[in-house]
């Protein structure tokens, strides 16, 4: 069976929807499929451009080049500083007009040539959201092919979020272009979450199913580690965070009020507890640290290596996981928290509400607690317990076969067994 993968997110952008597409193409090369991953060539507005992962045997990459008129600006982008500006610029004018900015959309008509060559031989192509130009290659190669089955995998929704009263523009164009394009060719959607699965399903009026994230260990490895769990808390007592802070959804303010509280009350001394944020897209907690009450508790360690960031949350008192609690985030379920589930240490959850999928997957794995608005009164009480050894340390109590269940090996070779029955 020959299988082409469509997405942008692959090495070196060092993002946490490469490893997706990964596993994909690794595991599925492995059970004997002939696979080729179409992606796209890198651009500065791409970094961190620094994740190395093995290159796969067998398995063909084609990185299409794009946007010949964006070559002075990754000239430009090259630096730290001008780039972090271009993001503040990008992110407000997409807050004032409801425009998304994104240059990564024109991706696909440099890559049309390609999709229309490789599709009279390929049984079927799987393209993975993020941006909208995965799924428009693939629709082009359905069109070529309409034998082809076509899989059209969301990390993110495309439309849907914006689809309410007051519609811009902007997103009106996008749910037309996304009904007409997956809507009208795909063959299965598949998501990672069931809330996003029902109402893409619903939208789409296409079969859907859940395929979530993962993470890489094997199982030896989470074994080994879950049999040795660190109760001891460090001091200083450490709160880790790795990844990406958006404005709005993903809030520690009420974390760090909770750790203002704790000082106040003289629970814990100055010093003894710091929240670490680790990556290059964390603007609300530079924010954050400049207010006098929070600026003790933080600490902005920027950009490092996957392996470190793996490290850190492996020697982390407590991961900090960030959600939103607005409808449309119920089942949002992103890949670090997967991660943070193999990492052996308990999870920290602040925003999203205990009957959302991120609850219900902490409760269902024994790896964390969930606190939505209607608990932020109750962090300060499970932080200083966890402080002193009880608290999340204590009831810490990871389930070893249902966090089995997200292992990224899994989640490929159902997929591709689900796939294999139905091409």
């Amino acid at each position: 069976m020959k299988v082409v993968i469509v997405t942008y997110n692959w090495p070196p952008r060092n993002a946490i929807g490469t490893h997706r597409p990964y596993s994909w193409a690794r595991y599925w090369s492995e059970k004997g499929a002939d696979v080729i991953v179409l992606t796209a060539l890198k651009h500065q507005f791409d970094a961190p451009l620094d994740l190395e992962l093995p290159v796969l045997p067998g398995v063909e990459v084609i990185e299409v080049p794009y946007g010949m008129a964006l070559g002075l600006a990754n000239v430009i982008l090259r630096s730290d500083s001008v780039r972090r500006a271009a993001k503040l610029m990008k992110s407000v004018i997409s807050r004032r007009s409801s425009v998304a900015l994104d240059p990564r959309k024109a991706w696909w008509a440099s890559a049309k040539e390609v999709a229309d060559s490789l599709a009279p031989s390929t049984d079927v192509v799987v393209s993975t959201f993020g941006p909208s130009a995965a799924h428009l290659v693939a629709y082009r190669m359905k069109q070529t092919n309409s034998e082809l089955r076509w899989v059209a995998d969301y990390r993110d929704l495309w439309s849907l979020p914006q689809a309410a009263p007051g519609l811009s523009a902007a997103a009106h164009d996008d749910r037309v272009t996304e009904l007409a394009t997956v809507g009208q060719s795909a063959d299965l959607i598949t998501a990672v979450s069931d809330d996003m699965a029902s109402r893409l399903s619903a939208f789409l009026s296409k079969p859907a199913i859940c395929v979530p994230n993962g993470f890489d260990l094997d199982e030896s490895a989470l074994r080994s580690r879950m049999a040795s769990i660190r109760r001891q808390p460090n001091r200083p007592f450490r709160i880790v965070h790795t990844g990406t802070l958006y404005d709005g959804s993903r809030d520690p303010a009420p974390l760090l009020q909770a750790l203002v509280e704790l000082k106040d009350a003289g629970a814990v001394g100055e010093g003894e507890i710091t929240v670490d944020f680790y990556g290059s897209r964390v603007g609300v907690a530079q924010k954050l640290a400049h207010q006098s009450l929070f600026k003790p508790f933080i600490r902005l360690m920027g950009h490092v290596t996957r392996q470190d960031a793996l490290a850190a949350q492996c020697s982390a008192d407590l991961l900090l996981l960030l959600e939103s609690s607005a409808p449309e985030a119920r089942g949002v379920l992103t890949g670090k928290l997967f991660e943070y589930m193999a990492s052996g240490r308990p999870i920290l959850s602040v925003g999203s509400l205990p009957e959302f999928d991120v609850g219900r997957v902490l409760t269902l794995t024994g790896t964390g607690q969930t606190f939505g608005p209607d608990q932020y009164v109750s962090i300060a009480r499970a932080v200083g317990d966890s402080f002193h050894g009880r608290g999340l340390l204590e009831s810490y109590s990871p389930r070893l076969d249902e966090i089995m269940a997200f292992s990224r090996e899994r989640i490929a070779l159902n997929l591709y067994d689900r796939i294999l029955s139905n091409a």
